[in-house]
């Protein structure tokens, strides 16, 4: 099984919320630095409110968030695809995740979707929303 892990800088806990009100996210648990063992061999320098590791389910799969540790992963060579079944829940789900972020490509008609659109949202991750165009890999 594949997870993906997103990394934050100290706001993981915001992103968690921003998601569970608008992607619907599930929460199954949340771990902080604050609840490591004592000498556990991590850093000692986190805040102990930054979020260890949590796991989530968004749409149904699974998710990994953190704040990370000591070296922070970047790179926008990756984004996150949500497929929905109505152009309602497209345009619902793309309106909610630009609010606070920017739209990189405006919903519209694509020969591989009824509806497709990217946008970052307001944490920096990429999402792709669209209609019709996930059925291949169900």
């Amino acid at each position: 099984m594949l997870i993906p892990c997103i990394h934050f800088s100290g706001n993981c806990d915001e992103a968690i919320a921003f998601y569970k009100k608008t992607l619907g996210a599930e929460v199954k648990e949340i771990n902080y630095f604050r609840d490591r063992p004592e000498n556990s061999g991590m850093d000692d320098n986190l805040p102990p409110n930054f979020v260890m590791n949590s796991d989530l389910l968004i749409f149904g799969s699974p998710m990994m968030m953190t704040d990370g540790g000591e070296k922070q992963l970047t790179g926008d060579s990756f984004s996150f695809c949500i497929c929905l079944d109505s152009t309602e829940e497209v345009t619902a789900v793309f309106n909610k995740l630009a609010d606070g972020g920017k739209i990189v490509e405006a919903l519209a008609p694509q020969f591989w979707a009824s509806l497709y659109g990217m946008v970052e949202d307001r944490f920096g991750v990429g999402w792709q929303v669209m209609t019709n165009s996930c059925n291949n890999s169900k």
